[in-house]
């Protein structure tokens, strides 16, 4: 006489079985794969497109997709594909007053050496303002956005199983156990094996199965943030927020940006917007390193700024010599050379 177990056992796996035959059954129906009952979800919804192309992955797997559901749609979507579809804000940083950069200027024109000498002898500063000051308005780039992939890969699963089962059968299929050494964590691997050839008590083993041939669905993604001169040199973010911590406003034409007392420069950016765009796609897009089918690939831009940076050239002399002092608009310093190099 079988063990009630036994016969428990059959009639789960009899159901199962049952139960494949009747999913499979109904997905080699054509009728039952209704066209117009196909709800086209919206294309900006990833998530959407890759579950819906997950099952047409499976469906495809048992020989039944029409030829038109084989194609990936929205393979790219978002807007960070086509530079024509990310608009760009401007903006431009309020520079400091005119009179006040001039004080700068003049004040950093002499050492105080030669401040200290003159006032001892009663002598008068030989610099002075030659010139109408320019305000020169250079650009720079920041774009922020974030890549997501949806896509299939194979893979495999370990199955671990209790220590009195002698047998397992999945989906119709009988598994084969395999069995695994189990270290303690105490003590080390290879003293465990000299011990377990000397004592068969101190052997430790599991029993586990394989499953191949899974289907996985998954997701990668990642942020960035790129920040560029107009020149095309990479700008850190302490430097972007020493750049632009002072006032600024958002334009709209070339007026906007006039000055009074001094004149107005506008240095237009040597990297595009395509350029900058394709760097950014460079540093924000991770694609997975194995994949059976790349679902969907959004790359989308939340932020394109193009931020006008005020640089204050005033003209000088001190005696017969002529030069000219730069000053940072934004904090009211005199511009170093690793901040002229930025724009050069």
């Amino acid at each position: 006489m079988s063990d009630p177990k036994d016969r428990s056992l059959d009639d789960i796996i009899s159901n199962l079985n049952d139960l494949q035959e009747g999913w499979t059954a109904r997905a080699s129906t054509p009728d039952d794969i209704d066209p117009a009952k196909d709800r086209t979800p919206p294309q900006d919804d990833a998530t959407t497109i890759a579950l819906e192309e997950y099952l047409a992955s499976r469906l495809q797997q048992m020989g039944e997709v029409p030829p038109e559901r084989k194609e990936i749609r929205g393979l790219k979507t978002g807007n960070g594909w086509d530079a024509n579809q990310v608009i760009e804000q401007v903006f431009k940083i309020e520079p400091i007053s005119i009179k006040r950069a001039v004080e700068i200027a003049v004040s950093s024109n002499r050492t105080f050496k030669q401040r200290l000498s003159n006032s001892l002898r009663g002598e008068k500063d030989e610099v002075g303002l030659v010139g109408t000051p320019i305000v020169e308005f250079v650009p720079i780039w920041k774009v922020k956005g974030f890549h997501e992939c949806y896509y299939i890969r194979n893979s495999s699963y370990k199955v671990n199983v209790r220590d009195d089962v002698v047998a397992v059968e999945m989906e119709g299929q009988s598994r084969d156990l395999m069995l695994e050494k189990r270290h303690s964590r105490l003590i080390p691997a290879a003293i465990m094996d000299r011990l377990q050839k000397l004592s068969s008590f101190l052997s430790n083993e599991s029993k586990y199965f394989v499953l191949t041939d899974a289907l996985e669905l998954a997701i990668k993604g990642s942020e960035a943030e790129l920040i560029m001169s107009g020149a095309g040199r990479p700008i850190t973010l302490d430097d972007e927020t020493e750049l632009t911590s002072w006032k600024s406003k958002r334009i709209f034409d070339e007026t906007d940006l006039q000055v009074r007392g001094a004149k107005v420069q506008v240095r237009e950016a040597a990297l595009s917007k395509e350029a900058l765009l394709a760097k950014f796609r460079e540093r924000v897009m991770r694609m997975p390193e194995h994949f059976k089918q790349i679902l969907s690939n959004k790359l989308q831009v939340t932020e394109l700024k193009r931020i006008y940076v005020p640089l204050i050239r005033v003209p000088m002399q001190t005696g017969l010599v002529p030069r000219e002092a730069v000053v940072n608009g934004t904090t009211g310093e005199l511009a170093d050379s690793k901040l002229l190099s930025l724009f050069e």
